[in-house]
């Protein structure tokens, strides 16, 4: 190879380093750049940070776009009817990514688009972030006590399951569905939470004396049977003398019942922590937000 050469082979292969720095730069702030635009997107849902005193979004926004245009149709509408029969905003929020906690941001996003303005500051939002596949529960106002710790933990475990196969669309109508039936049941008196027993039905009630007589029957016709099974081995005798012992009484079987008993009890005080909930001792824990707004909720992921 002559110098010349040398020389042409150098120059090449520096503007192929060039060329591949230069590709990977690029690439490298496009990433940044898609990175940026996702929070930005996130964290631009408000306009400042005063509480407005009108609603400034709809109740639903799926800035993640995981419904189809029917769904979003379909849901917003149900979402407002909603909202309108018990007095209180029920809202559905999704982006792609957020900044913070997301407990706080859903927290800011229901206070700083004036959501609380509707009805005397009551309302609930859920909230989906799918950067972390991360959910939370923004309570307001009267709907703090319609969710209860407790009921939110068992909405979850009833959405889960639809968020975990994607249908998002049938997670959120579950959660209108359990959001109509804790408002109703707030109106009553009688909140979801910790030991709650829904009333008996006339269904319940009917199935319910069905099943204690099959088992009073059960119990009745067992020993009966038993009874009959032993009598099996007696054979009718032909004259009265046959029934006639003429060995005299013999006792071959001594027995002893025991009739009755006495027992004194003492009441023993014990902390269970609840039932069914676990350490859910029922209620609703309550929190802060930036804008010093009481709120309750949850989060987690899915």
């Amino acid at each position: 190879m002559t110098y010349n050469g040398t020389i042409i082979y150098m120059n090449k292969k520096r503007l192929l380093a060039r060329f591949i720095l230069t590709i990977f730069m690029v690439a490298f702030i496009g990433i940044l750049c898609l990175e940026t635009d996702s929070y930005a997107d996130s964290s631009d849902l408000w306009d400042s940070y005063n509480i407005p005193s009108s609603r400034q979004k709809p109740r639903l926004l799926d800035n993640a776009d995981l419904l189809s245009t029917d769904e979003e149709k379909a849901l917003e509408a149900n979402l407002d009817a909603l909202s309108q029969k018990w007095k209180s905003n029920v809202c559905i929020l999704t982006v792609d990514s957020h900044s913070g906690p997301i407990q706080a941001f859903a927290d800011d996003y229901f206070d700083y688009n004036g959501f609380g303005a509707d009805y005397n500051d009551s309302g609930v939002l859920f909230m989906l972030s799918m950067r972390d596949r991360e959910w939370a529960i923004s309570t307001s106002g009267s709907a703090i006590q319609v969710y209860t710790d407790y009921g939110q933990s068992e909405m979850m475990d009833q959405m889960i399951p639809y968020l975990k196969d994607r249908s998002y669309y049938g997670a959120f109508n579950k959660f209108l569905e359990i959001s109509d039936r804790y408002y109703d049941l707030y109106s009553k008196g009688t909140p979801f939470d910790v030991g709650y027993k829904p009333p008996l039905t006339r269904n319940d009630i009917i199935q319910m004396i069905l099943i204690s007589l099959a088992i009073g029957f059960g119990i009745a016709i067992i020993p009966i049977v038993v009874m009959a099974s032993h009598l099996k081995t007696v054979k009718r005798q032909l004259a009265a003398n046959d029934y006639r012992s003429h060995d005299g009484l013999v006792v071959s079987t001594h027995l002893d019942t025991f009739i009755r008993s006495s027992v004194t009890r003492h009441r023993r005080d014990t902390d269970s922590g609840g039932s069914r909930g676990g350490h859910y001792g029922g209620g609703s824990s309550t929190h802060h937000s930036s804008s010093g707004h009481s709120h309750g909720g949850s989060h987690g992921h899915f």
